[in-house]
């Protein structure tokens, strides 16, 4: 499920731009006020959806548009005499205020956008990486959520592919 985060210097906005979301069924993770928090959201989830005013505490959404990679898909909305502070190619734009409808078909879009960019890993390596998972989880008493953020913190102190070092963990686990 596609993640989203929802940033808008006035956290009421957030608030219920966010409580919208989630009662649609969106997985809504945090919702923001700076920019500082929406580069630590996608630093740790690395790719999402994010929804956002055109201006954050710190930082215009164009500043945070640049500091996020290319697999982060992002709605601004704002009033429309605001669009002309959006330089970015990569934001897209709505008018404020905004319908449930018009929001929730925005959401659908860029969720469908959001899959058809995002490299996917091969069935083989999927199923490796859930074997891991399920070893994780019994040896250390996790949940599944847990033992993906074990293995992707591992994958990167080791700087393998997460298939990788899930090979290497079935491997030992087979060797006890």
């Amino acid at each position: 499920m596609t993640k989203f985060a929802v940033a808008f210097h006035d956290t009421d906005t957030a608030a219920r731009i966010a409580s919208l979301l989630r009662e649609s069924g969106y997985d809504v993770i945090r919702t923001c006020s700076s920019a500082d928090e929406v580069r630590r959201t996608f630093r740790l989830i690395q790719d999402g959806i994010l929804i956002a005013g055109v201006r954050l505490r710190n930082r215009s959404l164009d500043e945070v548009a640049a500091d996020l990679n290319e697999h982060v898909e992002i709605l601004c909305l704002c009033r429309p005499d605001q669009f002309s502070q959006i330089s970015s190619e990569k934001i897209f734009r709505q008018a404020m205020p905004v319908t449930k409808s018009v929001l929730i078909a925005w959401a659908d879009m860029l969720e469908q956008l959001h899959y058809q960019r995002i490299p996917r890993r091969p069935q083989s390596d999927r199923q490796m990486i859930s074997k891991a998972k399920e070893l994780i989880m019994e040896q250390k008493q996790m949940d599944e959520t847990e033992a993906h953020r074990y293995l992707q913190h591992l994958s990167m102190n080791l700087g393998l592919p997460m298939a990788k070092v899930a090979e290497r963990i079935i491997k030992e686990d087979s060797q006890k």
